[in-house]
């Protein structure tokens, strides 16, 4: 809930884990029942995860210490010793340290078991947990984190209240070690309630009937064949068994995926998750829904005895009329299913095209906030932006480099840029002038040039046709006569080789070289 978008995101990566593990998955393998279900066709529980020799050692040592004479009197793990109990983790509520407090003070009232519980571990409520403690009264110091197969030899009981684990390996850590375990009946303890030292609770009386037959009796020695069943050999057998796939399965599966009705099921959260509300819903739906079938039975009816209907007709309204949705309120509320007529690789192949068109342009910074928060959103705009700065940066350049080429005559801008001598031809000075607006320009003198175009009195104006390679020039001298006529212009680069030919133009007493 801490997260943004929280109430989006969760059930979104719910149904995305799905797809993936549908889609890439043979066999999904779970550490224990606490996970969700992604693809239950694949899914199987099996505890692949082992524990480090010094924790079997230290149990050996046990098993020899309880099977010879002395293992009655030892002053740890034999039945009238002291009481050693021992919790380690970190301290987080989220752990389960408010439900043994509970627990243990509930034993204190009841049955009057006071004991001392060492906690080990540190962690950001390990103050707060101690404050509490001392609140109830109990007896639970907090020395801080420690190695745990140094507690070997120490303690007799190990507790641990916590539900919130997938597999507690301190668990499998103390078992090995040959200790007392009291753990609640939860399925992350599933794997651990095989062996003989491991006693479950479901309730606070059998959390302190476990608590005094720890008090006062002695461990079962560790067997060798539960001592193999927590080392990493064995948790590496258990994984190639649980990840073979028979021929059979794989053939059936295969043929399911190849039929045309082959498609994905996916479990979705609850709609309600209240189930008080759930069943007020169930009852109206379910009332409602009979009240309509009970008038569509008798509307059928009445068209079944008309005698006006064609019978066609009647034929398909009582067969549109008899038809039910039959679908399990109940079940929909409580755990609904997507149905989705794709085989999971064509899934799969859609959902990363959707996810490509979707993540581009503003919807997708929309996207990446909602998903991945703030920080994500504006990196992803501030990339765009180098992105764009980039390429406007390349696109001056290109810009640069045009303007500043020389002109394609070499030295021909200065002998046209000077139109004020007087000894020249009126005729020449009109050649320069429309040479000077025809011919490229540097990018300086392009307003220059746009004004004198403006402020020249006798002006000379071209007009571009769009598919024809000719142009139609029209020039006036003073206020007296003007003329037009339509000629050819000659490529630009074919001026470098052949040379700008003007043509002569005659019209009534005069003729500029244009």
């Amino acid at each position: 809930q801490e997260q943004p978008a929280a109430l989006i995101r969760a059930p979104a990566m719910r149904l995305l884990c799905s797809w993936m593990c549908r889609a890439h998955c043979h066999r999904v393998i779970k550490l224990s029942g606490t996970l969700g279900k992604f693809a239950p066709e694949k899914e199987l529980v099996e505890n692949v995860h082992g524990v480090r020799g010094s924790f079997l050692e230290s149990g050996e040592k046990l098993r020899k210490t309880l099977t010879s004479r002395a293992g009655e009197t030892d002053p740890i793990f034999g039945p009238d010793a002291e009481p050693s109990v021992y919790f380690i983790g970190k301290m987080l509520w989220s752990k389960g340290l408010g439900s043994l407090m509970e627990l243990l003070k509930y034993a204190e009232e009841s049955a009057n078991l006071k004991i001392k519980v060492d906690m080990y571990g540190g962690g950001p409520d390990k103050d707060a947990a101690s404050a509490k403690a001392a609140k109830l009264g109990l007896d639970m110091p907090f020395p801080g984190p420690i190695d745990h197969a140094e507690l070997g030899d120490t303690h007799k009981v190990f507790i641990n209240p916590s539900t919130s684990e997938v597999l507690c390996t301190t668990v499998a850590e103390a078992l090995a070690m040959g200790k007392f375990v009291i753990v609640p009946s939860h399925p992350s303890n599933d794997f651990f309630a095989q062996f003989p030292n491991c006693l479950t609770y479901t309730s606070k009386e059998e959390f302190v009937g476990n608590l005094y037959y720890t008090l006062t009796h002695s461990p079962e020695p560790l067997t060798k064949e539960y001592a193999y069943a927590l080392s990493w050999a064995a948790a590496t057998e258990r994984l190639e068994a649980a990840g073979c796939i028979s021929v059979e399965e794989a053939k059936a599966r295969d043929e399911a995926l190849a039929h045309p009705q082959a498609g994905v099921e996916i479990g979705l959260p609850p709609v309600v998750e209240d189930e008080e509300a759930r069943n007020r819903i169930v009852s109206t739906l379910s009332q409602s829904r009979d009240r309509y079938r009970q008038f569509r039975s008798i509307l059928s009816q009445e068209v079944q005895q008309s005698n006006v209907l064609p019978k066609e007709l009647q034929k398909r309204m009582v067969a549109e009329l008899d038809k039910r949705l039959d679908v399990d309120i109940e079940t929909f509320l409580d755990s609904p299913k997507l149905r989705l007529q794709l085989s999971p690789a064509e899934l799969d192949s859609r959902l990363l095209q959707f996810y490509k068109d979707i993540t581009k342009g503003q919807l997708g910074d929309v996207l990446r906030i909602i998903g991945g928060g703030t920080e994500v959103g504006r990196q992803a705009l501030y990339i765009k932006k180098q992105a764009s700065k980039q390429r406007t940066r390349e696109m001056q350049l290109a810009n640069s480099t045009l303007s500043s080429a020389d002109s394609l005559l070499p030295g021909l801008d200065d002998i046209l840029d000077d139109t004020s001598d007087p000894t020249e031809s009126i005729a020449t000075q009109m050649v320069k002038r429309a040479l000077k607006r025809n011919l490229p320009l540097r990018k300086t003198n392009s307003l220059n040039a746009a004004k004198d175009v403006e402020q020249q009195p006798n002006s000379l104006r071209v007009q571009s046709k769009s598919k024809q390679d000719t142009t139609k020039m029209s020039f006036s001298l003073g206020r007296t006569s003007s003329c037009q006529q339509p000629t050819t212009g000659v490529p630009v680069n074919h001026i470098t080789k052949t040379g700008f030919v003007p043509r002569f133009l005659r019209c009534q007493s005069y003729s500029p070289l244009i």
